[in-house]
């Protein structure tokens, strides 16, 4: 299986295969930060940013962000959850759930995004920030915005779902159409692996 999109030509023509510019024990992500500018240029191109040009472009709250690039361009990738174990008000999910949210996907490169889909949910079991989220993880698609990018045939979030995550009934916020995937196995928390 290939991960370059449509097939073994890179997207974008120059044939042959691209060059990937990440640190092989990150996976294909490289970690980074909220205040990257890369990542912020990134965010500023995705159809729910709010405020192009705004320095900050992730939730209040914990935030892992990921950087990818290849010969082709940029993707970037927010897992998000807020601090639910601090008590004041105003910290937890609106919904009440206790998941981590993918808050934003930008991909711009070469690779299907399937592919870094799965490998952000594989590296999110040593993000610093992990904890107990028994209502898994989730991410919003905006059905109307991702119209034109996706084929007529596919469904919105086509490439979520083919990492594995589902459609659930969950409303909320401003997303047409809601993705679950189970939550990461139990963390030990001497080596942060699932058990």
């Amino acid at each position: 299986m290939s991960i370059l999109r449509g097939g073994d030509e890179p997207q974008g023509g120059g044939g042959g295969m691209m060059k990937i510019h990440a640190k092989k024990q990150h996976g294909l992500w490289t970690e980074t930060h909220k205040g990257d500018s890369r990542c912020r240029a990134l965010a500023d191109r995705h159809y729910s940013r709010q405020r192009p040009g705004h320095p900050m472009f992730c939730r209040p709250g914990y935030n892992q962000v990921f950087h990818f690039s290849d010969d082709v361009g940029e993707a970037v990738w927010v897992w998000w959850r807020p601090k639910w174990e601090d008590p004041r008000p105003g910290t937890s999910r609106k919904d009440g759930l206790l998941a981590i949210e993918n808050t934003l996907f930008r991909n711009e490169t070469g690779i299907k995004s399937s592919i870094l889909i799965a490998d952000a949910v594989s590296l999110l079991s040593g993000w610093n920030r992990i904890a107990p989220h028994p209502d898994g993880l989730i991410t919003g698609i905006g059905v109307e915005q991702t119209e034109k990018r996706r084929s007529r045939h596919n469904l919105p979030g086509h490439c979520y779902r083919m990492a594995g995550w589902i459609e659930i009934a969950h409303r909320s916020g401003k997303a047409g159409v809601w993705l679950w995937h189970p939550p990461l196995a139990a963390l030990n928390p001497k080596t942060g692996e699932g058990e």
